[in-house]
């Protein structure tokens, strides 16, 4: 008589190996990375409070069906609703920080996308550059210090990992996307370009953009129809000027400036990238489009402002990574010793700038904070706010 075998189970060893790998792969620089550039959030979050929208969130919604699912200018803000009314209930508003602490970790969810896709297409050094100027990226400091700010931060995560997992997860960008949607409209650029992605590598795929398509439609039927007055009467007029100024200013942000020069040769410098190396991989194209989408989108509705409002640092971050990405991978193909020159002096200028940038954000923020100080919360929250 032979004694039976029992079957091993190999699922939990391969899942254990390939954690393993993984964390091999990633390494120990970009966790160190993310703590340094955590501390200098953290440091300059000290001063940070509760300011403008947020009062509107505090004090006038609510759980009901109108209080979640009520645009918010022009966006449908639902998880940003059912975010702050269940920090109210928990932790209250005696403290800034649980509120800063989601926005933090959204935006390095954002600077690790940015890193997994540049270690993708180059090497651990590019990744690591790259990452770093995302996590201390002042030309789009006003999101990164403003809790309210999770929102487009938070869209811009959820989109920009639709449309790297795409091709592979085709079910999980949909979810992705539904949630973007359900935060901000800046999800409906990274929609787009999920879409090209999937177009680029994986056609039939494309079905499973119906379903965020058809949820945002179906909430557009009946909340946002009636209330979003903007889009009524959409027009172009204005429009290319607009996202020529969006453009130029994330492209300036993404290497350190405020300055439309500079914005203007980076975008040169990147489109004669483009040509020599004939071609970018999809997915980083994809990010690119969704870019000029979202300028796009938002100039349909924002262009009457004027193109100088396509230039604010809460718009340049939804669009900076896709030229963060773009650049790194466009200056690794460069040969040496061109490749390490440019890539250091850019590095160098981009993080030292940045970082200056960020500074200057908290300052801005400081003197608002202190400009609301004097006005009841009712009139904080309001649209007629002069701060």
């Amino acid at each position: 008589m032979t004694a039976q075998s029992t079957p091993r189970d190999t699922a939990a060893p391969d899942r254990g190996a390939v954690l393993a790998r993984t964390a091999a792969w990633i390494g120990w620089p970009p966790v160190a990375l993310t703590l340094g550039a955590l501390a200098i959030l953290v440091w300059l979050g000290r001063d940070m409070t509760f300011y403008h929208d947020e009062y509107a969130f505090l004090l006038l919604r609510d759980l009901s069906l109108p209080g979640i699912f009520a645009p918010h200018n022009e966006h449908l803000s639902a998880t940003l609703v059912i975010l702050y009314r269940t920090l109210v209930g928990t932790v209250g508003t005696v403290s800034y920080w649980p509120y800063l602490g989601v926005t933090f970790a959204l935006h390095v969810i954002v600077a690790w996308i940015v890193y997994f896709v540049v270690r993708r297409e180059t090497t651990a050094t590019w990744a690591l550059g790259a990452m770093a100027v995302m996590l201390v990226l002042g030309s789009g400091g006003d999101d990164i210090l403003w809790a309210f700010q999770s929102g487009t931060i938070g869209a811009t995560a959820a989109g920009m990992a639709a449309v790297v997992l795409a091709p592979r997860r085709p079910a999980v960008a949909a979810i992705l996307l539904t949630i973007g949607l359900a935060t901000s409209g800046a999800a409906l650029a990274f929609l787009v370009g999920t879409a090209i992605h999937l177009a680029l590598t994986r056609p039939r795929a494309l079905v499973w953009l119906a379903i965020p398509v058809g949820l945002y439609l179906a909430w557009y039927v009946t909340f946002g129809a009636t209330r979003m007055v903007a889009l009524r009467s959409p027009s172009l007029e204005g429009v290319p000027e607009y996202v020529l100024a969006g453009l130029v200013a994330s492209a300036a942000g993404a290497v350190g400036s405020a300055l439309p020069v500079v914005g203007s040769l980076a975008l040169l410098a990147l489109a004669f990238g483009i040509g020599w190396a004939r071609g970018l991989p999809p997915v980083v194209l994809a990010l690119l489009a969704s870019s000029v989408v979202f300028f796009f989108i938002a100039g349909l509705v924002r262009a009457q402002l004027g193109a100088e409002q396509a230039a604010a640092p809460r718009y340049v971050y939804v669009a900076a990574p896709g030229f963060l990405i773009a650049g790194a991978v466009l200056l690794a193909r460069l040969q040496r010793p061109w490749r390490d020159i440019v890539g250091v002096a850019v590095l160098t200028v981009a993080l030292v700038g940045n970082l200056v940038l960020l500074v200057d954000s908290h300052d801005r923020f400081v003197s608002k904070i202190e400009c609301e100080r004097s006005m009841t919360p009712v009139a904080r929250g309001s649209a007629g706010n002069p701060c």
